[in-house]
């Protein structure tokens, strides 16, 4: 098991890149309860989140501007989706651009329709680099907060052994109850 951490340790900051390259939130946000216990530097955390991030979003945002008959019939089931994206884009771009990084589920299709809907990619570059930027710092430092209270209490109910795996499973539990809540279709 430990052997295990040690190698997600070591290929953390790899980790943190690949995975916000498409949405991230819970790579950030675990990165953030990392580095709250000196396993990983925040501010790195922070960059690599935001650089990977923008670089992510970009490269849907053009694959949607470019390669739009190309991309038609791999996102067939989620046509609904893009139109109604595509219609929100044109409707309130800028800050729907702004928005999408803490929306669960809308990080993939709005740079999409955004290229769909030939949205200038100079603003959204810009737009979604500032979102982008504020998403990962505010995730990164939520994450680093959430994990200085978690040692907190860690370091509180060590002495009292018997409480450990109960607030593990009030924690596994919560973790569960939050995804289900929040990832449920609607």
């Amino acid at each position: 098991m430990q052997d295990t951490i040690d190698t997600l340790l070591r290929y953390g900051y790899v980790i943190l890149f690949l995975y916000s390259l498409g949405g991230g939130m819970v790579a950030i946000l675990a990165a953030g309860v990392l580095s709250a216990s000196a396993k990983l530097d925040l501010a790195l955390c922070i960059s690599i989140a935001f650089v990977a991030n923008v670089l992510g979003s970009t490269l849907l945002f053009a694959l949607g501007k470019y390669y739009k008959k190309d991309l038609l019939p791999f996102v067939k089931k989620h046509r609904r989706k893009i139109a109604l994206a595509h219609l929100k884009m044109r409707q309130y771009g800028d800050f729907l651009i702004l928005i999408q990084k803490f929306i669960y589920g809308l990080k993939t299709f709005i740079p999409l329709a955004a290229g769909f809907a030939k949205f200038n990619f100079v603003r959204f570059f810009i737009i979604n680099t500032i979102a982008s930027l504020i998403w990962a710092v505010g995730f990164g430092y939520l994450g680093f907060a959430f994990g200085s209270v978690i040692t907190n209490i860690v370091d509180e109910i060590s002495n009292y052994p018997y409480l450990v795996p109960l607030f593990l499973l009030a924690l596994i539990l919560l973790i569960w109850f939050y995804l289900s809540k929040f990832s449920k279709k609607v």
